[in-house]
């Protein structure tokens, strides 16, 4: 019981902007990667001093932060660091055939998986069915488990965002993909194994760990 309990008070957000990574954790240190990274205390005795608008600045070279946190709630301090963004709620999917590929889209010169805006009084997962079929022109989509929950930032549109995207598992055995060209979508393709390296070294920093993340293949 002792241990279950550890286990459920031990979380971890981790925040991604165009260059960098803010984690912020009460896990022990000893259980994260700390190489390479800048590691700043915040508790209770701090947590007003400390400068949280200025751990997502995207700087270019800006070292991955790990803000370990003690003492406090974290999802507090989470909301301190994004409460200058506006918040968004998005869903997508990773959708595999029965030949083992997995489905991305090739948008903005790069490698994602699809996903999109959630509608109002729409369910995340009716969000991310409907986005990855509307992307990809997919009819037999069969939903499977909610994999995770990816946070990234960016400016549109004349303001900061900070778009909170969940991920689900799917299937589909759709062979002819439609890519929505009006959504800036050049391609949508099933990747082999093989070609997943060149995928990884060619997306965004979120979802890159993201799948680092999952069981691939």
């Amino acid at each position: 019981m002792a241990v279950s309990l550890l286990v459920f008070m031990m979380q971890k957000y981790k925040i991604f902007t165009k260059y960098h990574s803010v984690c912020i954790t009460n896990q022990p240190l000893e259980l994260l990667n700390v190489e390479g990274k800048d590691i700043i205390k915040c508790d209770k005795d701090n947590f007003l001093d400390l400068p949280f608008f200025e751990f997502l600045n995207e700087v270019p070279h800006k070292q991955d932060i790990i803000l370990h946190v003690s003492n406090l709630d974290i999802s507090k301090v989470f909301i301190e660091c994004i409460k200058r963004y506006v918040f968004v709620q998005a869903a997508g999917g990773m959708v595999r055939n029965s030949q083992n590929e997995l489905l991305f889209i090739y948008r903005n010169k790069r490698w994602d998986l699809p996903k999109g805006h959630k509608e109002n009084n729409e369910d995340l997962d009716q969000t991310a069915l409907r986005e990855v079929e509307e992307e990809c022109g997919l009819k037999d989509l069969i939903l499977g488990k909610k994999l995770g929950i990816t946070y990234h930032t960016y400016y549109l549109n004349g303001r900061y965002e900070i778009k909170e995207t969940h991920w689900y598992a799917m299937t589909s055995d759709t062979v002819d993909l439609i890519p929505q060209k009006e959504e800036g979508i050049e391609k949508a393709v099933w990747i082999r194994k093989e070609e997943i390296e060149a995928v990884m070294e060619n997306t965004y920093l979120s979802l890159k760990d993201f799948l680092q993340s999952v069981d691939l293949f």
